[in-house]
């Protein structure tokens, strides 16, 4: 076709075949199925209804638009439809037939539709190529957003889920922030549900005294969905199921997932009207919003305790079972928040409901969330800084247990969560260990190992010499010809405290005294609990200098009856897999430790060693140094009593 055509025959000719060619190229130009449809947009101030059947684009009952004469689909590797992008090439019937249009359309969500264009109008019959118009669209040009008129239904979650408070703010003639905690979004899906509720969320406006724009609404929106575009903003349309007027129905909304804040507060922005052009950023908009999650009135009715924990629970704890998580217990609630990264955190509250033995049966509510979970925990009795639980699998009301009366659906419920097969996913794996809460801050409790002992390490993360603080005075050169790695729990310093000195000078002057008397520890790892676990022996310590964690969950065997090997685990809780010989982090261990005892003449450093079977004894014995004799508590007692009975005799 791009030969000239001379003659008045030829010329005839030229035109009949590229008429045919048009005709051709308008019967194999089809609209995907995603664009066809009935869309509402606000454009320069006017309402526009557009009309996008299989080959035609009309604007405002073919006033603007005409049929499909060539398009181009990007994204063809994708099956998500957000990601569709179609450029197409229509001839403009409000200009004549030489008249075309160059549209670049985005199909955000099954509702939401965007454009920019590009017309050119051209004297010869020839129509252009769709590279030629679409090359005048300016890539600053602004979108204009089109709302479809009969809304597909989303799900909501992609834009709110769960229970929030906000604050709104007009950006003109509001008169300020109105902040009341009866300003509530509840946006609560159901996983599975085919109720309207999963594609709609309640907006409750309060009203602030002496703020003339606020108000006392309630306003139900319809998702339309959200999206992402090219600066990082996340926008999201809705529908105002109340309204009628087109252009207060439709509304977009715009949020960033880098928001630094505290306290796990969003911001968004709002516009007035179905325009998503006037949102510039989350501080920038006609409506500013800062929602904060909360939890729910109706959940709040389902957490009411009916029951208590033991008292000597109460506390604020660490535990093993979740990463960096602080764990507040008091009579009759445990709460939870962990941290998930430098800016959101994680907040459930356990609420205790039924008990019976170790077993309790708590609601589990997480701040924020729609949620009501009935889980059980099993704790055993707390010894030292420790509690050791289980906890068990969730399970919710379903909608006839909550038409029961609730001391029935409690039963039930406590039955289920509390079973064995609750715990475990496979009832075959015996592999498991309790989790436990950890003191913090933790009370130093005697040692189950004591003695001075020389020791080897084995692993990725050895304990090495350095200057603890700053000297007093300067140290004396001592002529050390012997240096050794040491381990001493020791009841002339302190039997609560494992002193680990990587080098350590062993000479001894001439009375069989050491030289090196300004050595001091490179650690001190405070011991706050031990027990007994599937014959193996477990403790923990404390060391708010190691660099890791504070906290190390300990491995640890008697060899012989001088000798006792342990190994420490990453962080405060032990691997399933891990001996008292691991120093692999596949087995969940960083460093393995053989010590060997090396009491000397005047070290007063004798060995003691507890396994921790029975780590909620209170045992009352004085031990005497220097002695091989250890006197009961129970021995002093029938002592006492036979030198009063001789008393009174005489």
């Amino acid at each position: 076709m791009a030969a000239r055509c001379g003659g008045v025959l030829v010329g005839q000719i030229c035109i009949v075949l590229t008429l045919l060619v048009l005709c051709t190229q308008a019967q194999q130009c089809q609209f995907p199925s995603g664009f066809l449809g009935d869309w509402y947009s606000k454009e320069n101030g006017e309402d526009t209804d557009t009309v996008i059947d299989g080959t035609a684009f009309q604007i405002n009952s073919r006033e603007y638009g005409g049929p499909c004469i060539a398009s181009r689909r990007y994204n063809e590797t994708t099956t998500h439809e957000q990601n569709n992008k179609l450029k197409v090439l229509i001839r403009n019937s409000r200009g004549g037939n030489n008249c075309y249009m160059c549209l670049e359309l985005y199909l955000r969500t099954p509702n939401i539709l965007q454009q920019r264009s590009a017309s050119s109008c051209r004297s010869s019959p020839i129509a252009p190529s769709l590279e030629d118009v679409c090359n005048a669209i300016r890539p600053q040009a602004g979108l204009v957003t089109m709302f479809r008129k009969s809304a597909i239904n989303v799900n909501c979650r992609t834009t709110f889920e769960g229970v929030f408070q906000f604050t709104y703010e007009y950006d003109v003639g509001g008169g300020g922030i109105c902040n009341s905690p009866s300003s509530i979004i509840t946006a609560c899906q159901l996983p599975g549900s085919v109720y309207y509720d999963n594609q709609a969320f309640d907006m409750v406006y309060a009203v602030c005294p002496g703020l003339s724009m606020s108000k006392d609404d309630t306003i139900r929106y319809q998702c339309l969905g959200s999206w992402l575009d090219d600066n990082g903003n996340i926008f999201a349309a809705v529908m105002n199921t109340g309204e009628d007027r087109p252009y207060r129905r439709f509304r977009c909304m715009l949020t960033r997932k880098e928001q630094q804040r505290g306290n796990n507060e969003v911001r968004w922005t709002m516009s007035e009207s179905a325009e998503c052009s006037t949102l510039k950023s989350p501080y920038e908009g006609p409506i500013r919003l800062l929602l904060t999650p909360v939890v729910g009135s109706t959940q709040l009715r389902e957490i009411t305790p009916s029951c208590n924990l033991p008292r000597n629970f109460s506390g604020t704890w660490f535990t093993t079972g979740e990463y960096d998580s602080t764990v507040t217990i008091n009579y009759t609630h445990i709460y939870f928040k962990t941290k998930i990264d430098q800016f959101t955190t994680r907040e459930t509250y356990f609420t205790c409901q039924q008990t019976q033995q170790s077993s309790y049966m708590m609601t589990s509510v997480t701040r924020g969330r729609c949620e009501v979970d009935y889980v059980c925990f099993d704790f055993l009795p707390r010894h030292h800084n420790i509690i050791r639980y289980r906890l068990g699998k969730p399970f919710r009301l379903s909608r006839q247990e909550k038409e029961q009366p609730v001391e029935d659906y409690l039963v039930t419920k406590f039955r289920q969560a509390c079973a064995r097969p609750s715990y475990v996913l496979n009832e075959q794996n015996y592999n498991w260990k309790y989790n436990t809460f950890i003191l913090y801050d933790p009370s130093p409790i005697e040692c189950p190992i004591q003695g001075r002992y020389t020791f080897k390490q084995f692993g990725a993360e050895k304990y090495v010499t350095r200057i603890r603080g700053i000297t007093e005075r300067p140290r004396v050169q001592v002529d050390c010809r012997d240096y050794e790695s040491e381990i001493a729990i020791c009841h002339s310093r302190d039997s609560k405290v494992i002193e680990v000195d990587a080098e350590r000078c062993r000479t001894l002057d001439q009375n069989a005294r050491p030289v090196g008397e300004y050595d001091v520890p490179d650690n001190l790892l405070t011991c706050v609990g031990y027990w007994l676990e599937d014959n193996r022996s477990y403790m923990v310590t404390y060391d708010e200098e190691d660099r890791i964690s504070r906290f190390r969950c300990w491995v640890y065997e008697r060899l012989t009856w001088r000798d006792i090997i342990m190994s420490r685990a990453v962080r405060a809780a032990c691997g399933v897999a891990q001996t008292p010989r691991s120093f692999r982090a596949s087995e969940g261990a960083s460093l393995s430790i053989q010590m060997f005892l090396d009491e000397r003449e005047h070290d007063d450093c004798p060995q003691k060693f507890d396994f921790g079977a029975n780590p909620w004894l209170k045992e009352n014995v004085i031990y005497v140094l220097g002695g091989s004799i250890t006197f009961h508590g129970s021995y002093i007692l029938v002592l006492c009593l036979a030198f009063l009975s001789l008393l009174f005799a005489c």
